[in-house]
């Protein structure tokens, strides 16, 4: 894990007596500086702000972005539709009231990049559909596109040889009664941290995220049709999108990533789509990763 900390951790958002937080990285130097936001992966079921990757804490330095790490409510405690109202006002923080807390002429909160690594990229591509204004561009990172696609609907093995928990082991945090929570700890410390294999071996995300029905019916559900993202790209359209994705992803299958890349390119959208023959899941997460590509596409719109 990249040993560059934060500058500075705020809460952006008070539910109850629950504070929802953000990490902000700032460049030397800044001035006006655009902003990437990222969000972090666990199917959101689990996880937590500082697993954002190496390359996007370096780069807020060499490329003089403000990088923003934030945390967000974790289901099946809330739905995702309660998840989505923490992107968005984590959002209208940035652009509204950060420069307040960070001084005058230091952020630009027009100028907003929004990515996120798998369920996190499931929120950034929310955020692209549903936003309003639209993010200056997206980089959905192995995202989750569809809770319903056959990737989730079947049971999965472990990924990786990671534990697979049985349902007693997991009753407490798959309890929509438990305590409401914005971050879970460490693998393998907290046993929270295997709530995301239990998902795959259940085949249960759409139930966990509150949008599936009970009974024969609960894969047709139109409660879900929001949360289907290139079912709606037609209809809301999407900002410029840098898309990654390995190909042998255990952890979210690419069909996910290429239905809305496809759709995407059917419409005439802008989207660069980096399909990584090979590899799995996190492909972004070693101390020397980087890519020059990813970054040229991005600040292009920023």
């Amino acid at each position: 894990m990249s040993s560059i900390k934060p500058d500075l951790t705020i809460s952006y958002k008070t539910v109850g007596s629950l504070e929802i937080p953000m990490d902000i990285y700032l460049p030397g130097n800044v001035k006006n500086a655009p902003v990437l936001l990222w969000f972090h992966g666990g199917g959101l079921l689990q996880g937590r702000r500082d697993l954002i990757s190496p390359h996007m804490r370096r780069n807020a330095q060499k490329r003089g972005y403000i990088a923003i790490s934030a945390d967000y409510r974790l289901t099946p405690q809330v739905a995702v539709s309660e998840v989505f109202e923490d992107v968005k006002d984590c959002i209208k923080f940035i652009r509204n009231n950060l420069s307040s807390i960070l001084g005058p002429d230091v952020i630009d909160g027009s100028r907003l990049a929004v990515s996120g690594s798998s369920a996190g990229g499931f929120l950034t591509l929310l955020a692209g559909l549903y936003i309003d204004p639209k993010p200056n561009v997206i980089i959905p990172i192995y995202p989750i596109t569809d809770p319903l696609g056959t990737f989730f609907i079947n049971p999965q093995p472990a990924p990786n040889g990671r534990y697979s928990a049985s349902k007693e082991e997991m009753a407490t945090h798959i309890d929509v009664n438990s305590s409401v929570i914005a971050s879970s700890g460490k693998v393998p410390d907290d046993p929270r941290s295997h709530m995301y294999v239990y998902m795959l071996k259940t085949a249960s995300l759409a139930e966990l995220w509150g949008i599936a029905a009970g009974g024969e019916d609960k894969y047709n559900s139109v409660v879900a049709e929001p949360w289907r993202i290139s079912r709606r790209i037609h209809q809301f359209g999407l900002p410029p999108t840098y898309i990654l994705h390995g190909d042998r992803d255990t952890a979210v299958g690419v069909e996910q990533a290429d239905e809305v890349a496809g759709a995407m390119l059917g419409l005439g959208l802008d989207v660069k789509y980096e399909r990584v023959h090979g590899a799995d899941h996190f492909l972004d997460n070693g101390d020397e990763y980087d890519n020059k590509e990813l970054y040229e596409f991005v600040l292009k719109y920023l």
